[in-house]
């Protein structure tokens, strides 16, 4: 019996190395569409109080305000959101309630991490519970990350390619522009998400609990009968083509999971295994976020993760790669670190959003 298993990073960057089959930047840019609405303004870290102020030092979550005045969290304003607690929030297009756990944080509910991580390889989930406050197509609402400012120590474009391609595979409706002065990695919500579902209001799960189970009945069609397993809903509505017939209503609460377990917030790494890999010196003093936005530019929701890592004024050279044990990089150091920098990186912030 053959099974169809969803490549790994490793065997993406083993392909690549073997190819070696170089691509120019225009190459890299044109091969995947750049279509976008308004330019992106973040919140920067001169906004942030002073980091000895940090409750849960040395990370630092919170909405992202300046995406839109419309985007508001009325218990925490501008300060840091809770972790492992749900909080409020409500935008120009969506109200509910999200919740972020990242694994080895100074969380506000030890008890509830604990439980939830345990036995588990996952080390990141995120939850957004809510309501639409207008009813829009499934292919037109994204997820992903975005950078106001260029990335810094990027390889050749043809080494980005390998991560290109990989998500494209993946994700027909994945978006990653990153040899360009705005950055960002996109794809479909509904495609994306670990685990989606729509309730009745009053029905919706607890999104504290352990396990959230998918149900997509509501979006009608082929979902309506309940049998269509979590791939193939994945694979439905990361293709636009496919997609655009379902809807999110306003009726209907929906439930967004996200997980993944490469990408580590306390250390702000990627642990591959064979290499852990610092992800600031990349991000050019950016932190990476946790969003929901339409393709023409309204945000549903924003919240960035920061770490004191990412205040610094200049990235710290070992922060790239720790405790590389592959035997490959004894051939090609260099060109290696760099590849699996950041392939990994934008693998991960796709399969992590």
């Amino acid at each position: 019996k053959t099974f169809n298993r969803k490549p790994s990073i490793s065997s993406v960057i083993s392909k690549s190395i073997k190819s070696m089959k170089g691509v120019s930047e225009t190459s890299l840019r044109s091969s995947t569409s750049t279509k976008r609405g308004p330019r992106t303004f973040m919140r920067e870290k001169y906004s942030l109080p002073d980091v000895d102020t940090w409750q849960h030092r040395p990370l630092f979550v919170c909405v992202n305000s300046v995406v839109s005045p419309n985007l508001v969290v009325p218990n925490c304003g501008l300060g840091a959101c809770p972790l492992g607690v749900p909080f409020k929030f409500s935008s120009e297009l969506f109200e509910g309630t999200c919740l972020i756990r990242l694994k080895g944080s100074k969380t506000d509910d030890p008890e509830g991490e604990e439980a939830y991580f345990y036995g588990r390889k996952r080390i990141f989930q995120s939850v957004v519970q809510g309501r639409f406050k207008e009813k829009v197509p499934v292919s037109e609402v994204m997820s992903g990350h975005e950078f106001a400012r260029p990335l810094k120590n990027l390889p050749h474009p043809f080494i980005l390619r390998t991560a290109t391609n990989f998500i494209g595979k993946v994700s027909p409706g994945a978006n990653i522009v990153v040899h360009t002065d705005q950055p960002f990695v996109e794809a479909p919500l509904g495609g994306t998400s670990q685990v989606l579902r729509g309730d009745e209001p009053g029905n919706e799960p607890n999104i504290t609990c352990r396990n959230i189970t998918e149900d997509c009945s509501a979006l009608g069609g082929i979902f309506a009968e309940r049998n269509v397993s979590i791939a193939r809903r994945k694979r439905l509505l990361s293709n636009p083509a496919k997609c655009k017939e379902y809807a999110f209503d306003t009726e209907t609460v929906y439930t967004f999971e996200f997980y993944q377990n490469l990408f580590d917030a306390q250390s702000y790494s990627l642990d591959l295994g064979f290499a852990k890999i610092g992800c600031s010196s990349v991000l050019n003093g950016q932190p990476i976020q946790w969003l929901g936005k339409m393709k023409d530019g309204r945000y549903l929701w924003s919240f960035q993760i920061w770490h004191e890592k990412l205040l610094a004024n200049e990235a710290i050279g070992s922060d790239n790669i720790s405790q590389l044990q592959h035997p490959i990089t004894v051939v090609w150091p260099k060109m290696v670190s760099k590849m699996v920098s950041i392939t990994a990186i934008f693998s991960a912030l796709y399969e992590g959003i």
